[in-house]
C-alpha cells in the first residue's frame, strides 16, 4: 500500500513542466532510474496481484454476503426429522411461535423431476379429495427459484432441426416463484414455504380460497420422507370456516429399467400420452404408453416366478377390524390374473394394527408404501390416486380412500348424483341445448325448487368455463381424465394438468343407495329372505355380512383395478343375462369385468331365483387385461382373441355416446330385462310401504322415505330404457374382425324401450299413489344441521310437482338433440328392406301416450273431483305442448334433424288441434270443468302459434323477422 502510494506521487511530480540538456553523465544517470522504477513497477504490479481485491478496497465499499447466515434465517426453527435411518427429500424447519416452515432444497435440485399434489383435507365435506396435481421442477433466477412446469406433452425425437423448431414452440410455463432466503447447511437453497403455499395458494386452489385468513394460519402438518414432503396448512377461509390446504411434493425417479407398452384403444388403460413431432411420415404423431407396475420374473426362466418386486398394498389400522378379510381379499383376487402370466404373488397385503403396533411406524402418506385408507367423511365415493412417470407411463405408487358413508347407507351422496346421471347418455350437444333451456334439465328439474335457480346458474357458469373442451363437464369422472388445475388460467379458472387419470369414482354413491334401499327393504322380500339366511352369518352394521360382505369386496376390487392402470369398462355387466345370473345355483361372475358399475343385484320375477348380489371375483376382461398390460411375452397373441364377446370394452367418455350397452348401473346381456324386473319390484314394494315399512311406533317419515327412494329406482329404469331409443352399438374392432365397427340397434328393441319408457311415466297408475298413502307421507322436522333439510320441505308430500318432474326427465330424454339426431341418421345408414324406427313414429308414440282421452271417449259425465283429464295428465300435457311448440320454431336447436323435427312438430300441432276440436264438438257437454278449460286453453295455445308461425315466415321473407321472439320471450 505505501509502495503504490509514493509511486502515483512521484507520477504527480513528473508532470511538473521544467526543461533542461542533459550531460552524458546526466543521461547515464537518468537510464539507471529509469531502469530502477521500471523494476519497481514491475515489483509492485506483482504486490497488487497478490493483494485480495477486498483489500484494496475502502471499508465502505466492501461487497456484502450474497445472503444472511443460516443462523439468522433459522432461528427460532426446529428441525423436522426423517424416518429413523432415511434422509428426507427436502430438510424441513418449522417454527412453531410464527407457524412458518421452511426447506432446504439439495444441491442438485434443478435436476429433480418432481410430483406436485394439492388437496383441502379438511374442513369441507370432501375433504382428502385431491384437487390437483402437476409436474414440475425448480429452476434458479439469480436469487428466486421458479417452480416450473416443464413441458414433457410435446416432443421431438426427430434431426436437430426438428428438436430446435419443437423447442422453441413447447415451452415450460411458470407456476409460481419464491425468493431464496439463504443457503442452508447442506448447501441448497432454503425457500419460505408458507410464502409458496400460503400467501400462494390461489396458485393452486383458485377462488375456493379468495379471501382466506393467512394471519391465523397454523403449520398444522409438516413430514419430509426419502422420496416425498408433506405439508398441511391450517386457515380461515372467507366464511370463516377452518379448512386445512394439504400439498405433497414427490420426487420423479430418474433412471428405471422399465420398458413402456404401447395403448391399444381396445384395452382400457389409463395412458401416459406424448406428442412426437420428430417424424411426419407417421399415422399420428401420438406415442400412447399404458399405466403400468413395473414387474419382472426374480427367475425368468420359470414358467411362474414371484416378482422381482411384488406390488405391496397396506391395509390402514383405520380400517374396521370386521371388514379387513373382506378387503384383503378383494386385494389378492388379481393375482389370479398375475399368475396366468407367470407371476406368483404379484399383490402382497400388509395389514397395519393398532392394537399390536404392526407396521404402524408407516406412514401413508409415505409415497414409498401404497396404502388402503378408510374415512367417514361422507364422500359418496371412493378415491385411488396413482402416480406415474411422465415418461413412460410407469406407475410409481398408489393409494385408496374408502368411505364410510358406503357402508351405513346414507342415501343424500346418492341423491346428489341422480341428476348428474340422468344426463350423462345425452351426449355433449344435449348438454349445450338443456343450458339454454333449463327448463327441461333433468339436473334443474330434480333439485330442490327454491335451489333451481342456483343449480342453472352454476351449469351455465361450468359449461363456459369448459367450452370448446368436448365431453368434460357432463360427468364428473371425467374430470379424472384431465385433472384441473386451479389459479393458472385467466382469473384463477382452471386449466389442464393430467398426471393421474383415476379420480372420484362415484361407484360407491351408488352402492350406499342400494345398501340403504336393503336397509329399508330386506325384511319384505321373500325372494331375499331365504338366500340371507342360508348363508348362515351374521349382521355387521345392521346388515347380513352374506350381503355388505361382497358389496364390499366388489369395490375394493374396482379400486384396485384402477390402481393397477386400468380404466372402466361398462360393457362388463353384458356377461350373462339377468334371468341367467337368477338361476338356482349359479355362483359365476356376473359382470366380465369388477371396472363395470354394478347395481346390486336383487331379483324379481316367477322365473327367476336371487342369484349372487353382486360380482365376487375378477372377470374374464380382467384376466385378459392385466396380460395385455403386464405379460412379459408381448400383446400381439393377446390382441387375437379381442373380437370375443366377454372382451366387449367401452368406457367413460363412451357413456355419452350412441351405445346403450356403454352405460353405468344395468344389468345383463339385455338391460331390457332388468329394467323390466325393477319396476315390477318398485310396484310391488309400494304396496308394502304402509304396512311393512313402518314398524308400530315410528314416525311415518319412512313411509315417505321408503316411496322417494322407490321413485329414485324407478327413474333408474327410465334411464336404462330410454339410452336404447336411437342406440346403436359401437365396437371397437380393426380391420380383419368379423364385426362392424357400427351396428343399429334392431328396430323392435328400441320400440320396446321407447314403450317401456311411456308406460311406466306417462300414466298416472304408473307410480301407485292412493289417498291413503299420500295421507302417511310427511316428514320430520327438525332444526338443526341433521333435520334442516327437511325442515325447509312441505310437510304433504307434492305429488304434482314430484310426477311432473319425473315426466318432464322423460320427455327430455326421448325428445333431445343426440337422441332424435341419431335416429335420424340410424334411418340413412339402413338398408331399403331393413325395419327402422323413424323420427315421425317417435314423435306419434309420445304423443299418442301423453293425449290418450283425445283417442277414446268419456265414460258418463265427468266432474270436477272425477276429471276425464286428470290433474297429472293435463300437467303433462301442457308440458308436451310446450315441447312440440319449441321444437317447431326455427332455433330449436335439433342441429341435422332440426328442419325435420320443425315440420314434424308443426304438423303435429295441427293434427293436435282438430282432435281437441274433434273432442270439444263431440264431448263438450260431458267434459268437467277442468278438462274443458284445459283443452280449450290448449286450442287457443295452438292457434296463435300457427298465426305465429305464419307472421313470422312472412316477416322472414321481407327482411324482418324475429316474430316468434316477440310472441314468446324467446327464440324458438
Amino acid at each position: 500500500m505505501l509502495c503504490s502510494l509514493r509511486f502515483a506521487r512521484n507520477r504527480e511530480q513528473a508532470r511538473v513542466p521544467f526543461s533542461f540538456t542533459p550531460s552524458t553523465t546526466e543521461f547515464l544517470s537518468m537510464v539507471q532510474i529509469r531502469t530502477l522504477v521500471l523494476a519497481g513497477a514491475a515489483s509492485l504490479a506483482s504486490i497488487v496481484a497478490a493483494v485480495p481485491a477486498t483489500a484494496m478496497q475502502a471499508p465502505s465499499a466492501q461487497a456484502r454476503p450474497e445472503f444472511p447466515p443460516f443462523a439468522k434465517i433459522s432461528e427460532g426453527f426446529t428441525e423436522v426429522p426423517a424416518p429413523e435411518g432415511t434422509k428426507g427429500l427436502y430438510r424441513i424447519w418449522v417454527n412453531k411461535k410464527d407457524q412458518r416452515a421452511i426447506a432446504e432444497l439439495p444441491r442438485n435440485f434443478e435436476k429433480q423431476e418432481l410430483f406436485l399434489a394439492w388437496t383441502v383435507a379438511g374442513g369441507i365435506q370432501q375433504a382428502a379429495v385431491q384437487v390437483g396435481d402437476q409436474y414440475a421442477k425448480f429452476k434458479r433466477f439469480g436469487k428466486r427459484l421458479a417452480l416450473v412446469e416443464p413441458n414433457y406433452a410435446t416432443i421431438s425425437t426427430g434431426d436437430s432441426e426438428s428438436r430446435s423448431a419443437t423447442g422453441r414452440v413447447f415451452t415450460d410455463r411458470v407456476i409460481t416463484e419464491t425468493p431464496i432466503l439463504t443457503m442452508g447447511p447442506g448447501g441448497g437453497p432454503i425457500i419460505d414455504l408458507n410464502q409458496m403455499f400460503v400467501s400462494g395458494a390461489r396458485t393452486f386452489f383458485g377462488r375456493q380460497v379468495n379471501g382466506a385468513n393467512s394471519r391465523l394460519v397454523t403449520v398444522a402438518k409438516a413430514k419430509a420422507f426419502p422420496k416425498n414432503v408433506e405439508l398441511q396448512y391450517e386457515m380461515p377461509l372467507a366464511d370463516g370456516r377452518f379448512a386445512t390446504l394439504a400439498y405433497s411434493i414427490a420426487e420423479i425417479p430418474a433412471r428405471s429399467a422399465y420398458k413402456p407398452r404401447r395403448a391399444d384403444d381396445r384395452v382400457g388403460y389409463f395412458t401416459t400420452s406424448i406428442k412426437d413431432l420428430g417424424d411426419p411420415s407417421a399415422d399420428t404423431p401420438w406415442n400412447r404408453y399404458i399405466n403400468r407396475w413395473h414387474l419382472e420374473k426374480a427367475d425368468p426362466k420359470l414358467k411362474i416366478s414371484p416378482p422381482k418386486e411384488p406390488i405391496v398394498f397396506y391395509v390402514e389400522h383405520t380400517v374396521p377390524v370386521r371388514y379387513r378379510r373382506w378387503v384383503r381379499d378383494a386385494i389378492l383376487e388379481w393375482n389370479e390374473a398375475f399368475e396366468a402370466v407367470g407371476f406368483d404373488n404379484a399383490i402382497v397385503v400388509n395389514q397395519q394394527d393398532a392394537t399390536t403396533g404392526t407396521h404402524m411406524e408407516k406412514d401413508p402418506e409415505d409415497a414409498r408404501y401404497n396404502f388402503i385408507c378408510w374415512t367417514n367423511a361422507d364422500m359418496g365415493f371412493a378415491i385411488g390416486p396413482s402416480r406415474v412417470h411422465p415418461k413412460t407411463g410407469e406407475i410409481l405408487d398408489a393409494d385408496i380412500v374408502m368411505d364410510e358413508g358406503f357402508i351405513s347407507g346414507w342415501v343424500d351422496t346418492w341423491a346428489r348424483q341422480v341428476p348428474q346421471e340422468e344426463v350423462e347418455a345425452l351426449g355433449t350437444e344435449t348438454v349445450d341445448w338443456l343450458t339454454a333451456r333449463p327448463q327441461y334439465d333433468p339436473r334443474v328439474i330434480l333439485s330442490d325448487p327454491h335451489e333451481q335457480a342456483m343449480v342453472a346458474q352454476d351449469i351455465r357458469d361450468r359449461q363456459q368455463a369448459l367450452a370448446g373442451q368436448g365431453l368434460r363437464g357432463i360427468h364428473p369422472s371425467l374430470d379424472g381424465l384431465g385433472k384441473l388445475v386451479a389459479g393458472a388460467g385467466q382469473d384463477g379458472e382452471a386449466i389442464e394438468s393430467p398426471i393421474h387419470a383415476c379420480t372420484a369414482c362415484t361407484n360407491t354413491a351408488r352402492k350406499a343407495y342400494d345398501v340403504g334401499f336393503m336397509r329399508m327393504n330386506a325384511d319384505l322380500l321373500g325372494l331375499v329372505g331365504p338366500r340371507l339366511d342360508a348363508g348362515g352369518g351374521q349382521n355387521l352394521d345392521g346388515v347380513p355380512e352374506e350381503f355388505i360382505g361382497p358389496l364390499l369386496k366388489e369395490v375394493i376390487m374396482h379400486e384396485v383395478g384402477h390402481t393397477l392402470g386400468l380404466r372402466h369398462n361398462f360393457k362388463g355387466s353384458q356377461l350373462v343375462s339377468y334371468q341367467e345370473m337368477n338361476t338356482e345355483g349359479f355362483d359365476g361372475p356376473i359382470s366380465s369385468s369388477v371396472m363395470d358399475y354394478l347395481p346390486v343385484n336383487i331379483a324379481f320375477g316367477e322365473e327367476v331365483s336371487q342369484g349372487p348380489w353382486t360380482t365376487t371375483t375378477i372377470g374374464p376382461y380382467d384376466m385378459w387385461a392385466i396380460a395385455y398390460g403386464y405379460s412379459p411375452e408381448g400383446t400381439d397373441k393377446i390382441m387375437e382373441r379381442a373380437n370375443e364377446p366377454e372382451l366387449r370394452y367401452a368406457t367413460d367418455e363412451d357413456t355419452m355416446g350412441p351405445d346403450p350397452m356403454a352405460r353405468r348401473f344395468d344389468h345383463g346381456e339385455n338391460p331390457l330385462d332388468y329394467a323390466d324386473s325393477q319396476v315390477a319390484l318398485v310396484t310391488e314394494l309400494r304396496t308394502r310401504i304402509l304396512d311393512g315399512m313402518v314398524e308400530e311406533g315410528e314416525g311415518w317419515v319412512k313411509a315417505r322415505r321408503a316411496y322417494e327412494m322407490l321413485l329414485s329406482k324407478h327413474r333408474q329404469a327410465v334411464g336404462i330404457a330410454s339410452n336404447w331409443i336411437g342406440g346403436t352399438t359401437i365396437n371397437r374392432v380393426k380391420k380383419g374382425m368379423d364385426l362392424d365397427p357400427i351396428q343399429s340397434i334392431p328396430a323392435d328393441q328400441q320400440r320396446r324401450a321407447l314403450k317401456l319408457v311411456l308406460d311406466i311415466t306417462m300414466y298416472d297408475e304408473a307410480y301407485g299413489l292412493t289417498p291413503e298413502l299420500l295421507k302417511k307421507m310427511t316428514v320430520e322436522k327438525w332444526f338443526d344441521a341433521g333435520g334442516m333439510r327437511d325442515a325447509g320441505r312441505d310437510a304433504t308430500f307434492p305429488v304434482h310437482q314430484s310426477i311432473a318432474n319425473v315426466q318432464a326427465v322423460a320427455l327430455t330424454q326421448i325428445l333431445n338433440p343426440s337422441t332424435m339426431n341419431r335416429v335420424f341418421d340410424n334411418e340413412f345408414r339402413a338398408s331399403g328392406e331393413e325395419d327402422v324406427l323413424s323420427v315421425p313414429e317417435v314423435m306419434d308414440m309420445v304423443k299418442a301416450a301423453v293425449w290418450t282421452e283425445l283417442e277414446e271417449r268419456p265414460a258418463g259425465k265427468m266432474t270436477a273431483t272425477d276429471p276425464y283429464v286428470s290433474s297429472l295428465r293435463r300437467n303433462l300435457q301442457r308440458s308436451h305442448l310446450e315441447r312440440v311448440i319449441d321444437l317447431a320454431g326455427e332455433s330449436n336447436g335439433f342441429g341435422a334433424s332440426s328442419t325435420a323435427v320443425s315440420s314434424l312438430s308443426r304438423m303435429q300441432l295441427r293434427d293436435l288441434n282438430e282432435q281437441i276440436i274433434e273432442t270439444l264438438s263431440r264431448d263438450g257437454n260431458r267434459l268437467d270443468p277442468y278438462t274443458k278449460a284445459h283443452l280449450s286453453d290448449a286450442k287457443a295455445t295452438i292457434d296463435r302459434v300457427l298465426d305465429s308461425r305464419y307472421i313470422y315466415n312472412q316477416a322472414s321473407e321481407g327482411g324482418g323477422g324475429g316474430g316468434l321472439r316477440m310472441l314468446f320471450g324467446r327464440e324458438g
